[in-house]
């Protein structure tokens, strides 16, 4: 598995800029307030000690929003609150997450 970094707009759920040394189509959606949908990635990367990920930070306009996130039949939910309420990102979340690694070509070219 290789790592990823996705940043996903609060407002709409777009992808704001996808960084990876994988391959593979990664989406982001925007299912209701504070939900969003990834597809397309294999998890997080894991907290250490059992990896060197970060799993995500957000904004500091966003100070007090509460994250959780599960990943289940191949789809990374993510569910921000605030005060107990959904609620919608002001500005973005970075995800670090796990894609498919690149496929190899003869003689060890990505």
């Amino acid at each position: 598995m290789a790592r990823a970094a996705i940043n996903v707009l609060g407002a709409t759920g777009a992808t704001y800029d996808f960084v990876s040394l994988g391959e593979g189509e990664v989406l982001s959606s925007r299912e209701s307030t504070g939900v969003y949908r990834i597809k397309g990635c294999l998890g997080l990367v894991p907290f250490p000690p059992v990896d060197e990920g970060w799993g995500y930070t957000i904004n500091q306009i966003d100070n007090g929003a509460d994250v959780e996130i599960e990943f289940a039949d191949g789809v990374l939910t993510v569910t921000v609150t605030k005060g107990g309420q959904p609620y919608d990102l002001q500005h973005m979340i970075t995800l670090h997450i796990l894609v498919p690694d690149a496929t190899t070509e003869p003689g060890g070219l990505v």
